[in-house]
């Protein structure tokens, strides 16, 4: 084989592998502006999306609601057949932080 055919299917088995979890494959990018450093977007697992939901006590409808999603995609994400991205993530990691979050921000409101 060639050394470009090596290189090749030696990229795309560590993107795979990437996408199957492990962040020790592939690069990501870091934004730096005014000294300040923009986090890499987590990845979150079918387990960890769970958790979040249930620890802010909300059903798969409320949490589908607050996230402008459809129940059929939060319960896809927490089969682990589909996974959030972008926006999405940035809320949960949010979330994550400040279980109060959704009632702060006037998203979640009291009856």
């Amino acid at each position: 084989m060639s050394s470009q055919f090596d290189s090749m299917m030696e990229g795309l088995t560590e993107l795979f592998e990437y996408a199957k979890g492990d962040e020790t494959k592939g690069r990501t990018r870091a934004y730096e502006i005014k000294g300040l450093r923009v986090k890499p977007l987590k990845k979150y697992n079918k387990d960890e999306l769970k958790k979040i939901r249930l620890n802010n006590n909300l059903t798969i409808k409320t949490f589908a609601d607050c996230f402008g999603v459809s129940e059929k995609t939060v319960e896809s994400w927490e089969r682990g057949d589909n996974s959030p991205s972008g926006a999405s993530i940035r809320l949960f990691q949010l979330l994550e932080k400040n279980t109060n979050m959704l009632e702060e921000y006037e998203i979640l409101l009291k009856a």
